[in-house]
């Protein structure tokens, strides 16, 4: 601490130290780029994640679906980002467990389709773990909520 001390009257600040960390990351080559879910998840949402032939609650769906399914999956990246143990996942993994938790909260069927194989990557059964995380997180914080009935009316603006 006597150092620091030292090294703080000498003019050194937090900002000169972290402008030597980039100085010496860039010197190295390595480039740190963190990419949340919740921006693959906006990608997935502008390709659609709702399709003509899904069903909600066993009926066509209405024209406010893909705005639930957005506001669903902008709610459980807030959700998962409160919770440090996500981390472990890689982004474009969360991203796609989110969809699907979306799209099973808002029982929209078929919860996991072709389509979305194909637009995220992953086959259901490959994210199925990390789903089940989401999901029992979301039970956990809510408790109640996961299992009963849920209309688009529940989400929260």
């Amino acid at each position: 601490i006597l150092q620091l001390t030292k090294l703080g009257n000498a003019g050194h600040t937090s900002l000169s130290f972290r402008e030597g960390e980039l100085e010496v990351l860039r010197y190295l080559g390595w480039r740190l780029r963190a990419i949340p879910p919740i921006h693959v998840v906006g990608y997935f949402l502008a390709k659609g994640a709702t399709f003509v032939d899904d069903t909600w609650q066993g009926r066509p769906l209405i024209e406010k679906i893909p705005r639930y399914v957005k506001k669903y999956s902008d709610f459980f990246c807030n959700l998962t980002l409160q919770e440090y143990a996500f981390q472990q996942y890689l982004p474009t993994q969360l991203a796609a467990a989110i969809l699907l938790a979306s799209r099973v909260a808002l029982q929209l069927e078929p919860r996991w389709r072709p389509e979305l194989e194909k637009l995220t990557g992953y086959e259901e059964n490959e994210i199925t773990i990390v789903f089940q995380h989401v999901w029992s997180y979301y039970e956990e914080q809510f408790p109640g909520h996961g299992s009963r009935s849920i209309s688009p009316r529940s989400v929260v603006s």
